[in-house]
């Protein structure tokens, strides 16, 4: 395995990866915590997959190395007396458990599109939304984004981090809007209306 063919499967698999561990975290998950965990199994995978190849389920590999992470950061910041309530509520016993190798992750496109509309939440700004939604759901590293937007790289990470933390401020929630709250029902009425209604004949010019 190659250097471009480990950043191809990262670039692929870590938003998805990303998302689910969010959605692990429940409504009200830490993006920032889920990345952290994201980070742990990215180093996890360059210390192993050179020599032991990429596994069949990269994805659910990341997904299964990340989620121990964060079950250690859940233990670490509780006490006993409310740690099993906390995991109880933030981890149920059927989100906790990883997926095998072989299987692929379940949810992983409604995961995905939560995540993007938690990175363009209205309590951003347009350009926090937009280089937000190119670090979580992109994949690409924050020196690729402050290239982006022609600002230092450290510039760039502090935008990030502050963004991150509006977002724990306001408490944004990791959900997906129904359809209606998306307009895609409005949408489909207007679609169904304008099929539905009476076409106008077109008139054919008289041959002279």
């Amino acid at each position: 395995m190659n250097d471009a063919e480990f950043e191809r499967v990262l670039r692929e698999c870590t938003p998805e990866v990303l998302a689910t561990l969010v959605r692990r975290g429940g409504a009200s998950g830490d993006l920032g915590t889920a990345e952290d965990a994201l980070q742990e199994s990215v180093l996890s995978a360059a210390r192993q997959w050179p020599t032991e190849g990429i596994p069949d389920n990269p994805r659910g590999w990341l997904v299964t190395v990340a989620s121990r992470r964060l079950v250690d950061e859940w233990r670490a910041g509780r006490a006993r007396t409310d740690r099993e309530q906390a995991i109880a509520r933030r981890a149920p016993s059927d989100a906790a458990a990883s997926p095998a190798a072989d299987r692929p992750l379940p949810n992983a496109q409604d995961d995905t599109l939560a995540l993007m509309l938690l990175c363009c939440h209205p309590a951003l700004s347009r350009p926090s939304q937009v280089g937000l939604t190119l670090k979580a759901v992109g994949g690409l590293s924050t020196r690729q984004i402050a290239r982006a937007f022609l600002v230092p790289e450290s510039a760039m990470a502090q935008r990030l981090s502050r963004a991150k933390a509006r977002l724990r401020d306001v408490g944004a929630r990791f959900v997906v809007p129904s359809s209606e709250h998306l307009g895609v029902g409005s949408l489909r009425r207007r679609m169904c209306s304008t099929s539905s209604s009476p076409r106008a004949t077109p008139r054919v010019p008289a041959p002279r």
